[in-house]
Parts: C-alpha cells; structure tokens; sequence
C-alpha cells in the first residue's frame, strides 16, 4: 500500500468495535502494517482552509472539492488513526471489500504525513511508520535558454 492512495472499504473496522463503508487513505507501511486515517464530508467544526487543521476542534486536514481526485470537499480525520494488516487489505481487495479510489498528488500526501505527526494523536510507532514513508517529489525547477 502506497502513501497518499485513497480507498473505500465496505466493512472498515471502526475503534467502537463496529464496522462500516468508509473512505480511508494510506498514511505509510512498514513490515506489514499499514497506517490509515478515516475520511468525511461531514464539515461540523471544521476548517475549510485548505490543509493542515491543528487548531479545530478534531485536528484534520482538508481538501477542498476539485483539490484532489475525490467527488466531494473531505476532510481527512487526524485524530484518529487505524494500524491494519497489509495482507487483510490485500485479501478484501481481492474479494471486493475494499477498492481502490484513486491517489492523491505526492504534494498533498506529504503535506498529509507533515499534519499527521502533528498530532497528539498519533502514537510513537504510528508515527514512524508514517515518517518511514514520507513520500518524496522533486519540486519543478525553472529551465533555463
């Protein structure tokens, strides 16, 4: 699983032991583990600033409509973060249970990785899963005559 890919999952595994659909997206792997955050189109007490949200209510990171791939304004919700097993994802992509949306730019995931390890949410191995993974881009240079 690729930092910065977006998937939907029929039954995602929520922390209140309830599973549902849900649009999630890789934040890093390591040994098998992959690093997630939930995402939602719901905007009660959030910025629509685009990215990094620290200071509301939910620390998240917003990507406005047209700003990505994704249909909708979305907020990405960094106060919660889900270790899944790689070769589960694998499995239920296999069996349909979870599909492939689409991939954000390697700009915004980083930026996304930056906000993640901001929060006081995150814990210490989550969180260098998700510096293990920074994504790298080289930014355009001017050329020159």
């Amino acid at each position: 699983m690729i930092a910065g890919s977006i998937f939907f999952d029929v039954d995602f595994p929520f922390h209140d032991g309830e599973d549902g659909k849900k649009l999630f997206v890789v934040l890093g792997t390591e040994k098998g583990i992959v690093v997630v955050a939930k995402t939602t189109s719901q905007p009660y007490g959030k910025g629509i600033d685009y990215g990094c949200q620290p200071n509301d209510r939910f620390h998240n990171f917003y990507l406005p409509y047209e700003s990505c791939c994704l249909k909708k304004a979305t907020w990405v919700c960094l106060n919660e973060f889900y270790e899944l097993k790689e070769s589960e994802l694998l499995q239920k992509r296999f069996t349909g249970k979870v599909n492939y949306i689409c991939d954000l730019l390697l700009e915004i995931t980083r930026e996304l990785q930056n906000c993640a390890i901001l929060s006081d949410d995150i814990s210490t191995q989550q969180e260098r899963i998700v510096v293990g993974s920074f994504v790298q881009f080289v930014l355009p240079t001017k050329e020159y005559p």
